[in-house]
């Protein structure tokens, strides 16, 4: 499955692209995280590569996933892979300037199922999915914007 999402941001690119950077700023727009670690070396150049946990509270208990840093391009390009038991998620978010202080962020989101059993529930909660994906996005927005003004 496949989910794009795009929408414009009132902030300079470089302020909107340190809310997907910054494991921090993270926790203000997504919902349930709880922190970040890193698990291998991590370069802020060039972090393509890099491993790492995320902690996330879901219906009321915390889950650890692993990552990794699959694309990154600074204030322009963030590509993360997460494995989960049942999916294989690869998200990847992309910053262009509109003006200098306005720009697009355009993700797209590929959920693979690993199982039956996960394909089924991906087919099934698909709305669901779209719509987390949106309100996170909208909370980005609004995290971003806000620390602007």
């Amino acid at each position: 499955m496949i989910i794009t999402f795009q929408m414009e941001i009132q902030a300079p690119i470089e302020k909107a692209f340190s809310y997907l950077e910054d494991p921090e700023k993270q926790m203000k727009w997504m919902q349930g995280l709880e922190g970040t670690e890193h698990i291998t070396t991590y370069d802020p150049a060039n972090p393509v590569g890099t491993k790492f946990k995320q902690r996330l509270r879901e219906r009321g208990q915390v889950q650890e996933y692993e990552g990794q840093v699959i694309a990154y391009e600074k204030n322009s390009l963030l590509g993360i892979q997460l494995d989960l038991p049942a999916f294989l998620i690869e998200v990847k978010y992309q910053l262009e300037i509109l003006t200098d202080k306005s720009c697009r962020l355009s993700l797209t989101e590929r959920i693979e199922a690993k199982t039956l059993i996960s394909k089924i529930m991906n087919f099934l909660f698909r709305g669901i999915i779209k719509r987390t994906i949106k309100k996170q996005m909208i909370l980005l927005k609004q995290s971003v914007e806000e620390s602007t003004h």
